[in-house]
């Protein structure tokens, strides 16, 4: 009697992708999409803008989710964009310090 194989795929983590885009970073896309419809119909509804500004001005929010998603998510590692972000604020993150102290128990052997 022998065991037969059974594939189960443990190894597959992908969210999928949508037109070359991943799972997650097509919702950050569409939710820049639906602030960028809102904003450029708040602005043209108030009609104290032209719709040209209306149309420039609503579409910074899709064109920053695009950009926030292509540069820093797309294609990187699952934490990257949170990781630039700590190292940016806290300095050099999971890196040594270039001044590291001395070791006090290599003092005491020389001695």
């Amino acid at each position: 009697m022998t065991k037969s194989l059974v594939q189960t795929h443990a190894g597959d983590d992908s969210d999928g992708r949508i037109w070359g885009i991943e799972g997650r970073n097509i919702l950050l896309i569409l939710v820049g999409l639906v602030l960028s419809v809102g904003l450029a119909m708040m602005l043209f509804r108030q009609q104290a803008h032209s719709p040209a500004l209306c149309f420039v001005v609503g579409l910074a929010p899709l064109v920053l989710s695009v950009v926030y998603v292509i540069t820093l998510r797309q294609g990187k590692p699952k934490a990257f964009d949170t990781d630039l972000l700590e190292s940016l604020i806290a300095g050099r993150a999971w890196a040594h310090s270039a001044n590291q102290p001395r070791n006090p128990l290599k003092v005491h052997e020389r001695a």
